[in-house]
């Protein structure tokens, strides 16, 4: 794993689920939406894979049976299998 694992000083729990994520365009305003598998998951953040990129500082949503997850972007990088 990369410098980013090695800073972190919580357990994140490793995921799988598919959710759909939600945001409103700086541009336009308007609401977007995509597909995202969650990787994983902790108190402080979370890694979520997309196939298109979200930029930095956007406020994202999304849901899950029973709960439902706001945060921001905190960085955005492109891998072979997305952002």
């Amino acid at each position: 794993m990369g410098s980013m694992t090695e800073r972190r000083t919580e357990v994140r729990n490793m995921c799988a689920d598919m959710v759909d994520v939600r945001w409103n365009d700086r541009t336009t305003g308007k609401s977007r939406h995509a597909t995202a598998l969650l990787e994983d998951i902790s108190a402080s953040g979370a890694c979520l894979q997309l196939e298109m990129a979200i930029p930095v500082g956007v406020e994202i949503r999304w849901e899950c049976p029973n709960h439902q997850f706001v945060g921001r972007v905190r960085y955005c990088t492109y891998r072979e299998i997305g952002y």
